[in-house]
């Protein structure tokens, strides 16, 4: 892996880039816990870097999300999650095949955030880690948030285990989501979510991503996050391993882990494997025979397993195996 120190990033300060020869990262030294920039060397960032989105908050700090990905701690609220990082990191440390990131603890919630990147056989493997300091256990999930690039296309793909008369997954909507919303196709292997820059409104939801992968797609790349799904564990928003959201600044694609009670001074980490493959300057087209050409070359590079549609009837006996 090679190190490369910036002196000024997009007006944000110091910065690394890292990169192996094909892939490339650039991660802010002087604001919160992010990864700004992600890409094939030469190319346009997969993670929007410019999202204007500010939050006061009732000490009188500014939240500003200024995009790429991070780190917070589910379930959401306000102001909680939303707890300020425009301070420098608090340390950061070149390691073997990687580099490790500390951000300054969290003053309201005595959470302290680390994230450790390691360039591994053709991939980024990002381990995220979250620390309870408070006095008292906390309940938690791990919550890693990317933001896709303006104007792409994600693909995730639809839970196909047979639970016979049995429901095998189930879709969770926010208030202000639309679930006919003309950014969003839903399929019967896979679901497209569109970012359109024109539009201003919000549309979001969630799922068991049982697959454990997302892909998006932009600039003639595709980025794939993996991520583990734990069938029977608790996870936050009525069970979403994966959510994603919408806007007109990126779009967001979000796995969590499961949801744990955190004794003081334990951490709960969260492991996601990011992948960067060549990918057609157009996004995949909508029907699913033309995303599932799209994705073959993809799914071999990465290792995802796609849908297949079972072409079994429903059997009022069936017993699911265990």
């Amino acid at each position: 892996m090679k190190v490369e120190k910036i002196e000024s990033y997009r007006k944000l300060g110091k910065a690394l880039r890292l990169s192996d020869g094909r892939i490339e990262a650039i991660v802010p030294l002087d604001i919160g816990l992010r990864v700004m920039h992600l890409s094939l060397i030469g190319r346009p960032s997969l993670f929007e870097t410019d999202v204007p989105m500010e939050k006061e908050l009732p000490n009188g700090e500014t939240m500003r999300l200024f995009g790429g990905h991070r780190l917070w701690h589910s379930p959401e609220a306000f102001p909680r999650s939303y707890s300020a990082d425009n301070d420098p990191l608090e340390s950061y440390e070149i390691i073997d095949g990687g580099v490790r990131l500390v951000q300054k603890q969290e003053g309201w919630t005595q959470m302290k955030k680390s994230m450790e990147l390691f360039f591994e056989d053709g991939h980024i493997r990002v381990l995220s880690s979250i620390t309870n300091n408070n006095a008292w256990p906390v309940e938690f999930a791990v919550w890693a948030l990317t933001i896709g690039s303006r104007a792409g296309r994600e693909v995730v793909p639809v839970v196909q285990r047979n639970t016979g008369l049995q429901t095998n997954t189930g879709y969770r909507s926010w208030p202000y989501s639309r679930m006919d919303d003309h950014r969003v196709r839903w399929g019967r292997r896979y679901i497209t979510v569109d970012n359109d820059p024109g539009d201003e409104s919000a549309f979001k939801f969630g799922y068991e991503n049982e697959a454990g992968w997302a892909a998006y797609f932009n600039h003639g790349q595709c980025f794939v996050k993996r991520f583990s799904y734990v069938r029977g564990a608790k996870y936050p928003d009525c069970g979403c391993s994966f959510q994603t959201y919408t806007t007109y600044w990126g779009l967001e694609l979000e796995s969590l882990s499961p949801l744990k009670l955190v004794r003081p001074g334990d951490a709960l980490t969260h492991e996601e494997l990011w992948y960067v493959c060549e990918a057609p300057e157009a996004p995949p087209p909508g029907d699913e025979d033309g995303i599932a050409g799209v994705m073959a070359h993809i799914a071999a590079e990465t290792g995802i397993e796609l849908p297949v549609v079972s072409g079994e009837s429903w059997d009022p006996d069936f017993e699911e195996e265990s």
